[in-house]
């Protein structure tokens, strides 16, 4: 399949001020799960999600449902938020995917940059935003701002986005780095406007197709001074900001997996209601499976009782002023690659056990398990997480702060 015309899509949606809101966030989603469902299979022929649906969901209050109170956001306890990313994944997991990274996105931007940038942005009509930090570009300083240049990956929800994101180290004329004021080179994070940011496509895929995780750049763009930002802690919001810089990510990442796991299991469920396989008929009457079927749901219930445990208690941490601990980051950061991974083990397993049911195109089942199987891949979740959880358990000598610091880095550094 051919994404580049995904790059093309120039979005409708309209963002309001001031931002909806809603007294039951959950319910609002889950009222839209008909919406998304019945445009799911349209999503994966075209590679976005469609415009209605954001709309909708932008309407419900979802896309604004991490952005910090006093600019009209939701601000939501992480307990609420799992359950609606987990309702959105569950009705469609590229949909819960893509809407996911630009509601994570809007929360950890518009709590972070300067008051003038975030009115910027709020006002443009479509602040929805797209793209990744890694892999830092460059920024050269020139009269009332800098010159960027860069190109990043895995743009996700870049559809509908109006802005994004990067990071970008300031260098001198020669190219080289200009460390900050405590002597080395610090990423500045800014978000730039659809029209100057360069789609280059390249999201041709067997999972989460219609997130449009394209690669993008910039080429020589200009960026005011007040649209950059050194902060690692918010300049606005409460304890859902203070929790760690990859909180808010971490708990988007969690909520898609547990939605995608549960409608792995129950459109596996409808499978084995009606195949027969021998040598015992009916699906359902094999007795290996109706071992394997409990297993995986209790597996999945314990990954999502663990993450709202350990997210809540880092909130909470967060919330009261009590010391945050490398163990309660760990802990989280632990809850979302657990999330993913067993999510993929039930849907590995589930795939295997349909037979031809599970490998023909177009089904809902399939779509759940190339998802899954797909988000496998995001570094935030990969398995490296657990050595580094490992590391931080276990105490292991010459372990430093960068190394247990799990919810503000996407990777700790190498262990001497």
């Amino acid at each position: 399949m051919n994404m580049t015309l995904v790059t093309e899509t120039v979005p409708k949606i309209v963002t309001s001020r001031p931002l909806p809101r809603s007294s039951d966030l959950l319910a609002g989603v889950r009222a839209l799960r008909p919406l998304i469902e019945s445009k799911a299979e349209e999503a994966t022929a075209t590679g976005h999600i469609a415009d209605e649906v954001v709309q909708a969901l932008y309407d419900a209050g979802y896309m604004t449902m991490f952005a910090p109170a006093e600019l009209g956001g939701g601000e939501a306890e992480p307990s609420v938020l799992l359950d609606c990313v987990e309702e959105a994944a569950y009705a469609d997991g590229s949909t819960g995917w893509a809407t996911m990274a630009s509601a994570t996105g809007v929360g950890v931007l518009m709590a972070t940059l300067p008051d003038q940038a975030v009115e910027r942005v709020m006002s443009s009509g479509n602040f929805l935003i797209a793209g990744s930090i890694p892999r830092p570009g460059t920024a050269r300083r020139v009269d009332g701002g800098f010159i960027v240049s860069g190109k990043f990956s895995f743009a996700s929800g870049s559809a509908q986005a109006g802005w994004f994101s990067g990071a970008y180290f300031e260098v001198d004329a020669e190219g080289n780095r200009v460390p900050d004021a405590n002597g080395s080179p610090y990423p500045m994070l800014t978000l730039i406007p659809r029209s100057e940011t360069q789609l280059l496509g390249n999201w041709d895929v067997s999972g989460l197709v219609a997130t449009a995780s394209i690669d993008y750049g910039f080429t020589d763009v200009f960026v005011p001074d007040f649209m950059f930002t050194k902060e690692s802690t918010p300049n606005r919001g409460g304890a859902l900001y203070t929790m760690g810089a990859k909180a808010v990510p971490g708990i988007g990442h969690t909520g898609f997996a547990l939605g995608v796991g549960q409608r792995v299991l129950d459109e596996f469920k409808i499978i084995a209601s009606t195949k027969q396989r021998p040598p015992s008929g009916l699906l359902s009457k094999h007795h290996t499976l109706q071992r394997d079927f409990a297993i995986w749901t209790t597996k999945l219930g314990a990954a999502r009782s663990y993450a709202h445990d350990t997210f809540n208690r880092l909130y909470e941490a967060a919330r009261d002023g009590t010391p945050i601990t490398p163990v309660m980051w760990a802990n989280c950061r632990m809850a979302a690659t657990n999330a993913v991974f067993v999510a993929a083990e039930i849907a590995q397993g589930a795939y295997i056990a349909s037979g031809a049911d599970g490998l023909r195109n177009g089904s809902v089942f399939q779509r759940a398990v190339n998802d899954i199987s797909a988000a496998t891949q995001h570094m935030y979740t990969a398995e490296h997480n657990y050595v580094s959880a490992g590391r931080v358990y276990l105490e292991t000598p010459g372990l430093t702060d960068a190394h247990r610091a799990m919810m503000t880095t996407t990777f700790a550094p190498p262990l001497d």
